[in-house]
């Protein structure tokens, strides 16, 4: 109601105009750049919710945006439930990370990554089990965290031979770690690794001496459903975490566990899931060919971890969580 949003705009110090063309958008006056803008808390979530439920669009799902997304976090839309198998691309598309989404406190890119380390397991971890780390890169903080807070003993992979070289340098020395200089995908192959602080990617080209250019590595990835079956074979019949932070190729690696039925024998699954760029005539192709191909593979990587597990939290192009299913007892 109008009386609500000119509530929630006093709490934040800023006046109110409402808007006269979209019933559901006001302008908090007094912003840096003034423009249209309707504080979270002002938008009612159960009137969100029917938009979602009827399969209504327009501005007024717009207007819904950081609260539907904000609930579907953890899946408390009120009278809907998630279902990667009908409503995934819908929400891939919905969540894209632009300035709204990037600019939302609920919304944080960070104070939703750090859920992966915070948010606590259930079921807890269990002491001296086996944890799979996916993507090392230079110092595995993140296996640092869960091996002095869980007390599991890790597999990092980290495919660049000069990031392995500093993952080795950090934590080699670490008891309860077991470092390999490969990454994990649907195949094993060689590949080219283009390199980046953050963000670094392998890409599809032949490897030889002139396709290796400037920023660059050859780098070995393997069959993944084949690494985690050795690892499987040395360190018992479970996984409890796969962490996997691997700038795109998290999808390779999802399918080709779930296919092999690995993706089973693993309690605790942590994914940052990234978009899959690619290269185009002009910029506006590019984006819509990187959104096409992404949001097809996250897709298919939902329905196969719902075949096995339950998500716990996450959204789109940030990191979520999935917890195994429990067994169905036979009557």
């Amino acid at each position: 109601s109008r009386e609500r949003i000119k509530a929630a705009c006093s709490a934040s110090g800023k006046g109110l105009v409402m808007g006269r063309r979209r019933r559901r958008i006001c302008y908090c006056t007094g912003l840096a750049f003034p423009r249209l803008w309707c504080p979270a808390e002002a938008v009612d979530l159960s009137s969100c919710a029917r938009l979602i439920i009827e399969r209504r669009g327009g501005p007024e799902l717009l207007d819904c945006r950081e609260v539907l997304l904000a609930a579907l976090h953890r899946d408390r839309i009120p009278g809907y439930r998630y279902n990667a198998t009908e409503d995934c691309e819908f929400w891939t598309n919905f969540a894209q990370r632009d300035r709204s989404v990037e600019f939302s406190k609920t919304l944080d890119f960070n104070r939703l990554a750090s859920l992966r380390i915070s948010e606590p397991f259930m079921p807890p971890l269990r002491r001296n089990g086996t944890g799979i780390y996916i993507g090392a890169h230079r110092a595995a903080e993140d296996a640092v965290h869960f091996q002095r807070r869980h007390g599991i003993n890790l597999h990092l992979f980290e495919p660049s031979p000069t990031f392995f070289a500093e993952l080795r340098e950090a934590v080699g020395s670490h008891v309860g770690f077991t470092l390999y200089n490969y990454g994990l995908g649907a195949r094993t192959k060689r590949a080219v690794l283009r390199l980046s602080e953050t963000a670094s990617s392998t890409v599809d080209l032949e490897v030889g001496a002139d396709s290796v250019a400037p920023n660059t590595e050859e780098v070995l990835i393997r069959d993944a459903s084949e690494a985690v079956e050795e690892v499987l074979a040395s360190r018992g019949p479970s996984v409890e975490l796969l962490h996997v932070n691997c700038e795109g190729c998290e999808y390779d690696v999802i399918e080709d566990l779930s296919d092999s039925g690995h993706l089973a024998s693993i309690a605790q699954v942590q994914v940052a899931t990234h978009l899959l760029h690619r290269e185009a005539r002009d910029l506006a192709e590019s984006l819509a060919l990187t959104m096409k191909v992404s949001v097809q593979r996250y897709c298919d990587m939902q329905r196969a971890l719902s075949k096995t597990h339950v998500r716990v939290w996450g959204l789109p192009w940030v990191w979520e969580r999935w917890t195994r299913q429990p067994p169905v007892l036979a009557s």
